[in-house]
């Protein structure tokens, strides 16, 4: 029995980077709930950029031929949606952002074709933000902040946490700070036992 199913999106071009490493806390910190994870490595797949072609305004589907069409019924079949990403340029990776601009085929199903299941009636999700970034700037994390709550609304997902760390920049350097590990496992099990306490359950 899963009684929660998690959708885990590493969004850093770095293996074993901070980003994955707070990712990988933040999963321990449920392991011992009944629950599932789909661990998805955006740097392990193709995925093309937007055309804004709109053909997913007539079909809800997008018409581009890549490694994303799978990810969709992942994103779908999912309770809690975590993202990871450290920050570039003020915003999520060009790899992550890839998939989140591809998530317009969900937003269509949504928003112009009005798809029941994505409507107010339809499953609802929780999602959950990671990311880090190099320098100690206030507002860095507002631009990819915004990218992430927009995404998440395409399907049904609301923001329900974060964890953002500044003055992280070279690999491993989040290790130094065995608080924000701690944190994320604790984030992690929090996550899990707020959607147990909604009552989300589901049996195989």
């Amino acid at each position: 029995m899963d009684c929660a199913k998690i959708m885990a999106i590493y969004g850093s071009p770095r293996s074993g980077g901070n980003t994955d490493i707070l990712m990988n806390e933040f999963l321990k910190g449920l392991e011992d709930e009944r629950t599932s994870v789909d661990r998805l490595y955006v740097r392990d797949f193709c995925i093309a950029s937007c055309r804004e072609c709109l053909s997913c305004f007539q079909s809800g589907r997008c018409a581009i031929a890549d490694d994303m069409q799978p990810i969709y019924s992942r994103l779908l079949a999912a309770d809690i949606v975590v993202l990871g990403s450290p920050i570039f340029f003020y915003g999520v990776t060009a790899t992550a952002k890839a998939l989140i601009d591809r998530a317009q085929a969900l937003w269509a199903r949504k928003y112009v074709l009005k798809d029941p299941a994505l409507g107010e009636e339809g499953k609802k999700r929780e999602g959950y933000f990671i990311s880090v970034g190099g320098t100690k700037g206030q507002r860095m994390f507002e631009g990819a902040i915004l990218t992430v709550k927009y995404f998440f609304d395409a399907f049904n997902t609301s923001y329900s946490g974060e964890l953002l760390f500044r003055q992280v920049d070279a690999k491993g350097d989040i290790i130094k700070q065995p608080a924000a590990l701690e944190e994320a496992r604790a984030a992690g099990r929090a996550a899990v036992l707020a959607w147990l306490k909604k009552g989300g359950c589901h049996y195989k």
